[in-house]
């Protein structure tokens, strides 16, 4: 009898334990089983990219354990979590140049079949008010000069600048932190120099032409009286579409620079996993580098950038939207976060930014200041001074969704 009542109790157990792992999925096979890590990244390199004229500048200054930020900080602390995302099995920078370079040849047939891989990779716990304000103060220290130095070295092609070399000359600026295993490497990109957008510096006349060309719907024609960024228009709503995608990978333009900006930070720390940050342009071109690498990106307050990245025919993995690595957070008192920036009597027009576009690759988290703060829409809240304080003041960040229903430029034809 005790053998029979033991072994019943057994098969109960046994029965237990199955119908509980149909219930709590193994830890291993789970898809997204947060496990919050924190670890502390300190500013190692500043990566300046030069653009227009000084497109073959690309220099490199490593910053010393020494240096402090304007806020008093020296190391900044991330929480992250592991997470599975979609993305090439092949994506070293040789295979991805290629790649878009094919994709500009006349008649070239559409890239369909990639071989696609799924990988466990570590992620920014974006559910962390404290990480995501604090990869925010990252983005912030993009605009902010380090100390004068003549320690720059030279990581691209010899070139002469005959002007000699300036902290706010024209370019792409990419601040390059790490952990203290170089586990993990952060990337936080420069935004938009412009008075409109409350920063300055030099590089807000190439700034503005690329907003443009980016952003809006055929190279800033939003008007006869508008001087256009590239010749693609045609006729009255019609460009050419050919034209448009050469314009955006020309060597002089900020997405061409980032390419290099990111093979030499691979080439520093080739076993590394990369995330990207940025905020206004600067998001943007993380969102569209991200989305070349399949890098896990948190952009703020950015322009709208799925226009650009389809004509760039980057890669957009075959997974369920929500699954996305590439977050875009801003706010509903953002007119250029939100697309609304447009029109005779807007900033961005007064302002000379044709911002036509309203769609993000990725999801959108929005934080709905408007609703919840009372704040008015108005272009001073796409500051990231702005987005700092509108983090810290919410207990949870904002949820995430897909907006694939989007439509850019629906009345405009591209031939």
């Amino acid at each position: 009898m005790r053998r029979l009542l033991a072994s019943m109790l057994l098969i109960v157990a046994a029965l237990a334990c199955h119908v509980l792992a149909r219930q709590i999925p193994f830890l291993e096979t789970s898809p997204d089983v947060p496990a919050p890590h924190a670890t502390g990244f300190r500013l190692r390199h500043v990566f300046h990219h030069g653009s227009g004229t000084n497109a073959n500048l690309h220099l490199r200054l490593d910053v010393p354990e020494s240096h402090v930020f304007a806020t008093g900080d020296s190391e900044f602390y991330l929480s992250s979590v592991t997470q599975t995302v979609t993305r090439l099995s092949q994506r070293d920078p040789d295979f991805m140049e290629s790649y878009l370079a094919y994709t500009r040849r006349p008649n070239s047939i559409k890239i369909t079949d990639f071989d696609w891989i799924h990988e466990r990779i570590r992620t920014p716990n974006i559910s962390d008010p404290d990480t995501l304000a604090t990869l925010a103060r990252m983005t912030s220290d993009a605009y902010v000069a380090v100390p004068e130095s003549n320690d720059w070295v030279d990581v691209g092609v010899p070139f002469n600048e005959s002007g000699g070399f300036g902290w706010d000359s024209n370019g792409v600026r990419g601040h390059v932190f790490t952990d203290d295993g170089n586990q993990t490497v952060v990337v936080a990109i420069k935004g938009t120099s412009a008075y409109l957008f409350d920063s300055d510096g030099d590089t807000r006349v190439n700034d503005k032409i690329n907003d443009n060309l980016l952003f809006s719907c055929c190279c800033a024609r939003i008007s006869y009286m508008w001087t256009t960024v590239c010749d693609c228009y045609q006729k009255s709503y019609t460009c050419s579409q050919t034209c448009l995608e050469e314009a955006l990978y020309a060597e002089d333009k900020y997405y061409r620079a980032l390419l290099d900006v990111y093979r030499n930070t691979t080439s520093l720390y080739p076993n590394s996993t990369i995330w990207l940050t940025g905020h206004s342009l600067g998001g943007s071109m993380a969102a569209l580098l991200g989305r070349t690498y399949g890098l896990p990106t948190v952009a703020f307050e950015a322009p709208p950038e799925r226009l650009a990245a389809q004509r760039l025919h980057l890669p957009f993995p075959p997974m369920p939207a929500n699954e996305s690595t590439i977050w875009h957070f801003g706010n509903t008192a953002d007119p250029i976060f939100m697309g609304i920036c447009n029109g005779a009597s807007s900033a961005c027009w007064v302002g000379g930014f044709a911002m036509e576009t309203q769609c993000h690759s990725g999801l959108e988290c929005v934080y709905d200041t408007v609703n919840d703060k009372k704040w008015h829409v108005s272009v001073s809240s796409h500051r990231i001074s702005a987005v700092i304080d509108m983090i810290s003041s919410y207990n949870t960040t904002a949820a995430c969704v897909d907006r694939s229903d989007c439509q850019d430029c629906f009345d405009w034809e591209f031939v």
